[in-house]
């Protein structure tokens, strides 16, 4: 386990992408400080919300190099080296493992479904074969597999895992996942990925989130989280609202999927507040059209953004 604190916010990175879809390095050092400077508690990098899907392995550690040499320390990094094999995520883990990473996140291979014992094997090999603190990334909705509560216990109750991000949305798995940890005396991190349980995470028995949107508004997630931990409601209210707001930046587009509208829309809005210099996503994601770009800034303006 790292010494870092590892609680309140940790924000699923966006990849700022050149035109040739190659890492823009200098927008994500700007992207990494814009958070940070906005009170983030910690980055998530190459995860969904950074297209790691989409990308070679060679922009992802690129991506990763970048990331933890400008955060310096500031704050802990979780980086995500998931692929559709055990060895082929073991061997990203290996190339990025001297980086100074809190952290490695892995979800279960993707394409082939996988059975519980398969995933034991999965996490424990990697484990295995790379000295960095391990994190099951739990998010069944884009892999087809999830990791059930029982095999993530066994997995902390052995050492082999320390955290989980859950991102599958099955509020009463975690619940079973809390009471196996309780009754076991577990000592797991445990994450969700949420935009509207910032503010109340501590509520549901885990130790912060993973908000996508965080990338947008880092200082409503972080100031939400902090105000829910305390009890401050006036202060969580008014992030509630910001936070609700925000979500009208994934909303503008008119085609393509969900996660190129959410994506595209906060890569849209950096780009128009100076963060980063384009808001390229990665094919096959549909980009922006320029009249749905038009409706950004007025967004940003109710968000107090662009001021």
């Amino acid at each position: 386990m790292s010494d870092k604190q590892i609680q309140g916010v940790i924000v699923p990175m966006l990849t700022p992408l050149n035109p040739d879809e190659t890492v823009d390095v200098p927008s994500l050092r700007s992207l990494v400080n814009y958070l940070i400077d906005n009170g983030v508690h910690g980055i998530w990098a190459s995860g969904t919300t950074g297209e790691f899907a989409n990308l070679p392995d060679s922009e992802r550690i690129r991506s990763m190099e970048a990331v933890v040499d400008e955060v310096a320390g500031r704050v802990p990094v979780i980086g995500n080296i998931s692929s559709t094999s055990t060895q082929m995520s073991v061997s990203l883990a290996q190339e990025v493992s001297e980086l100074g990473m809190d952290g490695i996140a892995l979800t279960p291979p993707y394409y082939y479904p996988d059975s519980q014992d398969e995933l034991m094997d999965h996490y424990r090999y990697t484990r295995d074969s790379v000295g960095v603190p391990l994190w099951v990334y739990n998010i069944p909705q884009t892999v087809k597999t999830a990791v059930e509560p029982s095999t993530i216990a066994a997995l902390a109750a052995e050492g082999t895992v320390v955290g989980v991000k859950d991102s599958s949305g099955a509020g009463e798995l975690l619940a079973q996942l809390n009471v196996l940890c309780d009754q076991g005396e577990i000592s797991l991190l445990r994450f969700l990925g949420t935009t509207f349980r910032v503010t109340n995470a501590g509520s549901v028995g885990v130790h912060g989130v993973i908000p996508g949107i965080a990338n947008l508004v880092p200082d409503a997630c972080a100031r939400g989280w902090e105000a829910g931990e305390a009890g401050d409601t006036d202060t969580v209210r008014e992030c509630n609202a910001i936070l609700l707001k925000s979500q009208k930046v994934g909303a503008v587009a008119k085609g393509g999927g969900a996660n190129a509208a959410s994506f595209g829309g906060m890569k849209s809005a950096l780009k128009h507040m100076g963060v980063i210099e384009h808001d390229t996503t990665s094919r096959p994601f549909r980009p922006l059209t320029d009249e749905e770009k038009a409706q950004i800034p007025p967004i940003l303006d109710e968000l107090g953004l662009t001021g």
